[in-house]
């Protein structure tokens, strides 16, 4: 299964939720409308109108003000806590009582964890996302977020401490296959409706521990016989409890249902990812010999158990509705042989052999979206450490970061010349960030391009640390370079759209996809396709080879024979509108436009530096992770 396939997999589960969802209620209220039966019967039965009155299962005004009343409050609970989810992936780490790491931790295991991150990130083409640390004893661990840009992991405590550098590298590998095949979005959504679903549940709980205290404190005051409707409230507050947890069965029904399978799928890619199966298959198996295993005490574990790496919650850890697939079955899906007995000691394991890459060109770039594997994982290991120095600079100060960023987008800019743009940044953000503009457009001068892109992904993370609003700034003067010399390289305009798009899915991450008909989507097409193919050096005959093979792949949606533009039609502006209106297609859409894309850069059997960093950007501004190849 590829990116897309896998991510308009995880888009149709959702119909699954909502259909359980909508069976949940159906069947609250039906539980529920008894217990209002009850109460309206017993605590009416002496009344004179009432007395003589057969009793009568089906009311039907009184089951339908039941359905609604059931229906409003969970949908009300689930979309207050939806609102509150579009905060991101940081708002669900914080909640469930993690901590930011800090790039400057000096702690071994802390900074283990970052660079593992990082490298994963690097390996797989996505911003680093922020790294949290939950003070949970238990080996766990999730990744939460509705984007790349705006993905948080999250790891506790007893993680970072129990598992080597390979285990923790597999449990990182599994949570990035979550990343990258849609579930984080999906995971982040179901929270939100079995935060409504186990609120009836909560309610009962608080309505029976308000009633028990009532009653101790009527108990020494009350007569004899005056504690009848207390009693039968008491009793009506009990069965709100019991039938709330209904909604927790169907709760767990759900997340069983969304989340088992996804974890052998992510097993799997783990494994795919670092080439190493005793990795995956040894945290486990350290999950099964530890003292506190995976479990995580924290009020909101319960609406969350389903995003975490292993079972979060106690009880029948092998039940069909437990969130998580046994660990016995995990372990040996991945170790066959496995003898069955599991780590209860951490033990140092060596470093895996590494096998070097053939270095060839590898163009089979829509194999690569969403993907990571162990060359690409190696490839990030190696420029990690070939941008060491200046990530360490980076991570230290939010400044230097964006002063790293303008100075990308100004050695990009091939026409504009070193003073005037100096100029451009002293005046809008200042002589400071001038100077150190100056100083890291030096450090720049002969960085290999997969380097640059690499740093450029660390930079937004780190650029961003200290708020929004700097960045802000940063990006205004960054749209007054490309303009400044009437002209954009690919590289320009990939740094810049990687810029502010991060900065758009940071503030609204949970935005939605919107298909659109061909009518609509042809222009677009035609003028992505267009300035694609002018992006090489390819003239004459090869300029529409390379539009026609683009547009072939892409023939369904052009209602017409397609037109390539004059490459003086191609504005940036409308070359940017371009992007943006395709960034919002769903998945199966965006694989054939991408397809097209590639088609037109791979005519000529060989992919140029421009070409490349166009390529970079329509994938960027299409939310594709794509590794450095």
């Amino acid at each position: 299964m590829d990116f897309f396939s896998a991510q308009e997999f995880a888009r149709k589960r959702t119909k699954w939720m909502v259909l359980l969802f909508i069976l949940s209620v159906l069947c609250i209220t039906v539980a529920l409308y008894g217990v209002v039966l009850f109460g309206y019967y017993s605590l009416f039965a002496d009344n004179a109108s009432h007395r003589n009155q057969a009793v009568t299962l089906y009311h039907p005004d009184l089951f339908l003000a039941t359905l609604v009343g059931v229906s409003g409050f969970i949908c009300f609970c689930s979309l207050h806590k939806i609102r509150e989810l579009r905060q991101g992936g940081a708002y669900v780490a914080r909640s469930l009582g993690g901590r930011l790491v800090s790039p400057k931790t000096k702690d071994p295991d802390e900074r283990k964890l970052l660079n593992v991150v990082e490298e994963m990130a690097i390996a797989s083409g996505v911003p680093v996302p922020q790294v949290f640390l939950m003070p949970q004893g238990g080996i766990n661990g999730f990744a939460a977020g509705y984007t790349t840009s705006d993905a948080v992991i999250s790891l506790t405590r007893g993680a970072i401490e129990k598992l080597n550098r390979d285990e923790l590298q597999a449990v990182v590998a599994h949570e990035f296959s979550h990343i990258l095949n849609g579930d984080m979005r999906l995971n982040i959504r179901l929270m939100g409706v079995l935060f409504g679903l186990l609120a009836i549940a909560v309610s009962g709980r608080s309505m029976l521990r308000v009633m028990s205290d009532s009653s101790r404190r009527r108990s020494r005051s009350s007569r004899k016989g005056e504690g009848g409707g207390l009693i039968i409230i008491f009793i009506i507050a009990f069965l709100v409890m019991c039938i709330g947890y209904i909604g927790v069965f169907f709760g767990r029904l759900i997340q069983s249902a969304i989340s088992r399978q996804r974890e052998f799928l992510a097993d799997a890619a783990a494994v795919q990812f670092t080439r190493n199966p005793l990795g995956i298959a040894d945290a486990l198996k350290k999950i099964g010999g530890h003292s506190h295993r995976s479990l995580i005490r924290h009020p909101h574990a319960e609406e969350a158990a389903h995003i975490f790496f292993a079972t979060a919650l106690s009880g029948n850890l092998s039940s069909p509705f437990a969130t998580h697939p046994p660990l016995e079955q995990r372990i040996r899906a991945i170790e066959p042989n496995w003898d069955g007995k599991f780590i209860f000691v951490p033990v140092k394991k060596k470093e895996p052999p590494k096998t070097a890459s053939s270095g060839q060109a590898d163009k089979d770039f829509i194999r690569k979206v969403g993907t990571l594997t162990a060359a690409a994982i190696l490839s990030a290991d190696q420029m990690q450490g070939a941008i060491a120095s200046e990530k360490e600079a980076i991570s230290a100060d939010p400044a230097e970061a964006r002063a790293a960023i303008l100075a990308l987008q100004a050695d990009a800019a091939e026409e504009l010349a070193p003073d005037a743009a100096q100029a451009i940044v002293r005046k809008a953000l200042g002589p400071d960030m001038a100077q150190r503009t100056a100083q890291w457009t030096k450090k720049f001068a002969g960085m290999p391009n997969r380097q640059r892109f690499a740093l450029l992904q660390h930079c937004l993370s780190a650029g961003t640390s200290d708020g929004l609003k700097p960045m802000e700034a940063l990006i205004a003067c960054m749209t007054e370079l490309a303009e400044a010399d009437q002209s954009i390289t690919p590289e320009e305009l990939a740094i810049l759209r990687s810029a502010k798009l991060y900065l758009k899915r940071k503030r609204n991450p949970a935005r939605r996809f919107r298909p659109m008909p061909p009518a609509q989507l042809a222009p677009h097409i035609e003028r992505l396709l267009s300035a694609l193919s002018y992006a090489g050096s390819a003239s004459g005959e090869a300029l529409n080879k390379g539009f026609t093979a683009g547009a072939k792949q892409c023939n369904r949606y052009l209602l017409q024979r397609a037109r390539r533009l004059p490459r003086e039609a191609i504005s940036l502006q409308e070359l940017e509108s371009t992007l943006e209106t395709l960034a919002d297609l769903p998945p199966p859409q965006k694989k054939i436009i991408f397809e097209g894309a590639l088609a037109v850069i791979q005519s000529d059997g060989r992919v140029e530096k421009d070409e490349y960093a166009l390529i970079r950007c329509v994938a960027i501004s299409l939310d594709l992770p794509l590794p450095p190849v």
